[in-house]
């Protein structure tokens, strides 16, 4: 008796160990319950629901830039195929911020927050990712939502196969850990090696690692280019390609590179190095040029909320995600930096700030003036004008 109630609760376990296991293209999908629904007749909705429809789960987040392009093509896809597809956005959001998004776009796509059941069956670790499930409940497609069109839709309205790109992701990788741990840590270094098969772009400056602190820069899966653009300390903005982007495109698995610079002395020559070692390597070259171009300044507003900014900690911190930017114990030009990244020219500080700053910035890009409205509660203000400024050739 006890053998068989052994065997019946190992029976059990692996029954719900496979129901959560993480699905792949072939397979049926179980019944899948959506709560806390947004834009939808009711908040709370199950897969059986959607009998006989296209169904396209997308992961996605109000934060991150390239997701809200390819969620409108979505709305509009939605718009298009009403009684034969619906779109399911799972967005990484807080309700508020999502709930704003929806307010200023018309659509009939269904708005979400991401479940245990969605995470366990659907695992990823980069956005935006998209699931596309036929009329009968196979899914068909794991794939990046851009690549999701109008006649993939017809495809599968009318019983076609479709191939779409497989977005394979490393689910393992441990973003935390060292990926190329030296054998000496005191030695120098210049490390460069092929792309890492399934995990994001990102890059490492070690701020906060007293080992390698100012002599350390780690680039993971990034193009020629974005290594030179990494090295240089320079945004796409101030960026000028003579050469043909699309041979080296980031889509392309094999236009992407890993690599990992350690000096002796921390005193920047890490970038240095890493310029030499790209230069040596590829065909690419890079170099500084000065051109006057338009710009944004940024100046001050009010002294008197500037002047509140000045640090009050002894620790340096730096994070920023999307529309938000967090700095203790930093220099304006990191925030310039920043800003920069969502403007569409080059910014340049004219602020004459010289004091270590305390910032939290955040905005809403689905509320017209929201950026501009922060950026006064910080004693801070753009300016269009035109100035000279320094910016990084990309040639062959």
């Amino acid at each position: 008796m006890k053998k068989r109630t052994l065997l019946l609760m190992l029976l059990a376990l692996t029954s719900l160990t496979h129901a959560q296991s993480a699905l792949k293209i072939g397979d049926q999908i179980p019944t899948l319950a959506f709560t806390d629904l947004l834009n939808s007749k009711a908040t709370t909705a199950s897969s059986t629901d959607l009998q006989g429809k296209i169904i396209i789960l997308d992961f996605w987040a109000t934060w991150c830039g390239p997701c809200i392009p390819a969620m409108k093509n979505l709305i509009q896809l939605q718009n298009e195929f009403p009684n034969d597809l619906q779109v399911i956005g799972i967005a990484e959001d807080k309700p508020e911020r999502l709930q704003r998004f929806i307010d200023n776009t018309t659509s009939n796509v269904w708005f979400g927050l991401q479940t245990a059941q969605l995470k366990a069956l659907f695992p990823y670790r980069i956005l935006s990712h998209s699931i596309v499930i036929n009329p009968e409940g196979t899914i068909v497609a794991i794939t990046s939502t851009d690549n999701i069109t109008k006649e993939v839709i017809h495809r599968i309205k009318d019983g076609k196969q479709i191939s779409l790109p497989f977005k394979q992701e490393n689910i393992k990788f441990d973003y935390e850990a060292d990926p190329f741990p030296p054998k000496d840590t005191s030695q120098e270094r210049v490390l460069l090696k092929g792309g890492i098969e399934g995990v994001s772009s990102f890059s490492k400056g070690y701020l906060h690692d007293k080992t390698y602190n100012g002599r350390r820069v780690t680039i993971i899966n990034q193009t020629i280019p974005s290594m030179y653009r990494n090295l240089y300390q320079i945004s796409y903005n101030r960026t000028i390609f003579e050469i043909d982007e699309e041979k080296y495109s980031y889509k392309n698995p094999k236009n992407k590179y890993c690599l990992d610079v350690i000096t002796e002395k921390a005193d920047e020559s890490m970038y240095a190095k890493g310029i030499s070692k790209l230069a040596e390597t590829f065909p690419v070259k890079a170099k500084l040029v000065t051109r006057n171009i338009p710009v944004y300044v940024l100046q001050v507003l009010d002294e008197t909320k500037l002047k509140k900014l000045i640090t009050t900690t002894q620790e340096r911190t730096f994070e920023y995600r999307g529309y938000e930017f967090h700095g203790k114990r930093i220099p304006i030009k990191e925030f310039v930096k920043y800003i920069e990244n969502e403007a569409p020219v080059p910014v340049v500080d004219e602020t004459n700030c010289t004091e270590l700053l305390d910032i939290d910035f955040i905005f809403d890009p689905q509320q017209k003036g929201s950026f501009k409205e922060e950026l006064a509660k910080l004693g801070l203000k753009l300016s269009k004008a035109e100035r000279e400024v320094e910016l990084l050739v990309i040639y062959e």
